[in-house]
């Protein structure tokens, strides 16, 4: 990886400029100041259809559905780390987060079933940060969140390296009501980069 990290931040909020659209912006200028080559996305700006669960890509690899996430695979396999934050829904990412998850069943396909080198336990091993805001103060608020999101890291050989997580945020501006949540997402921005580097 050298010093050359590559990092892609998702926005999973349909909300601009909203609470975890805040915190993400922060995570990727300290990850920015770290010394890294930064990309973001926004996934309610692309059109992204549901998994058919047709296994047309436990075959190939290859998704059949050819949509905007045609974009969005080449840029998760080029990072070296992803930064996805999205607010809770009903106890899970939204909507948007959930279908370019689902859709990366083919990434999911290559690597377990056709055993694609380029993305076996011996490769080079990426890492995954996980960004959450939730409305309510439940203790298991981001569990079921979380579990989807590590193994959405998986599907293209990426660790959960961490989150960042913030109960009773719901209206827009709430994350201010934390004044530690902007300098921990920056710190873990500039921390994601240093650990990368220093593992190398």
């Amino acid at each position: 990886m050298g010093k050359n990290v590559k990092v892609l931040g998702i926005y999973g909020s349909p909300r601009k400029g909203g609470n975890t659209d805040t915190l993400l912006n922060e995570a990727l200028n300290g990850a920015r100041e770290a010394g890294a080559t930064v990309e973001s996305l926004r996934v309610s700006d692309f059109k992204i259809s549901p998994c058919r669960g047709c296994h047309e890509c436990s075959k190939k690899g290859i998704c059949v559905i050819k949509d905007d996430m045609q974009q969005i695979y080449p840029r998760l396999l080029e990072a070296d780390i992803v930064i996805l934050a999205s607010p809770i829904y009903f106890y899970g990412v939204t909507g948007w987060s959930k279908a370019l998850i689902d859709r990366c069943q083919s990434l999911w396909e290559r690597k377990y079933t056709l055993h694609d080198p380029t993305l076996g336990e011996e490769t080079e091993k990426k890492k995954g940060f996980f960004i959450s805001v939730g409305g309510t103060k439940g203790q298991r608020l981001f569990e079921g969140a979380a579990f989807t999101v590590k193994y959405f890291f998986d599907a293209f050989n990426a660790s959960y390296a961490g989150d960042l997580l913030f109960r009773k945020v719901d209206e827009n501006g709430d994350i201010h009501k934390y004044p530690e949540a902007l300098p921990q997402a920056f710190s873990a921005g500039r921390k994601l980069i240093s650990d990368s580097i220093a593992e190398k």
